[in-house]
C-alpha cells in the first residue's frame, strides 16, 4: 500500500511539473516606438501587422510617445506597415 502511495505521489508531481508547459500559449507581441529620421517621436502613426501566411491584420495608432503595442498575435511571419500624413509610408518585412 505504501508502494502504491509513492507512485501516485511521483505522478501527481509530474503532472504538476508539465502543467505550465501544457498550458503555454503559441502568441507573439510587436511593439515599438516611431521615430522621425532627426530622432524625434512621432504619435498619430497608423501601424498595421499583417500575418503573411495568414493575412491576418491587426492596427493601432501610435500614443503621445510614438510608442506602439500589438499584444497577442498568432507566432508567424510579419509585415508592419507605418503610416502618418505628411510622411512617406514605412514598411518592414521579415518580422
Amino acid at each position: 500500500m505504501l508502494r502504491h502511495l509513492g507512485v501516485c505521489a511521483c505522478f501527481v508531481w509530474v503532472l504538476l511539473l508539465a502543467a505550465p508547459a501544457a498550458w503555454a500559449q503559441a502568441t507573439a507581441q510587436i511593439s515599438g516606438i516611431v521615430r522621425d529620421h532627426g530622432g524625434g517621436v512621432l504619435p498619430g502613426v497608423d501601424v498595421t501587422v499583417a500575418q503573411t501566411d495568414t493575412g491576418l491584420a491587426r492596427s493601432v495608432v501610435t500614443d503621445a510617445a510614438g510608442a506602439f503595442v500589438i499584444p497577442n498575435l498568432p507566432v508567424g511571419p510579419y509585415r508592419l506597415q507605418a503610416m502618418l500624413s505628411g510622411f512617406r509610408p514605412y514598411e518592414q518585412r521579415g518580422i
